[in-house]
């Protein structure tokens, strides 16, 4: 598996994550950010704050408590929703 090198958050709510090998993909969070876990994303300078590691893309959960608000995904777990 490819690592990844840079995320670009829009204002749409979507991802373009580019990795080592040249390729890119674009995830969409639109629904995602409705849903009770993703909520606080729905801002647009929050959702823009999005870091990378060399396997998954996540936002800091701040004042909030991570394991409630689970805002990291993994690479696999990206790619597996994008297989539907």
């Amino acid at each position: 598996m490819n690592e990844i090198v840079n995320v670009c958050a829009g204002d749409d709510y979507k991802l373009l994550i580019e990795f080592e090998d040249g390729s890119r993909i674009t995830y969409n969070m639109q629904k995602l950010v409705g849903t009770l876990p993703y909520f606080r994303l729905k801002e647009p300078a929050l959702f823009r704050t999005v870091k990378f590691d060399n396997k998954s893309v996540y936002w800091d959960a701040g004042d909030e408590k991570p394991e409630y608000f689970p805002l990291r995904f993994s690479i696999d777990s990206i790619l597996f929703s994008l297989r539907g």
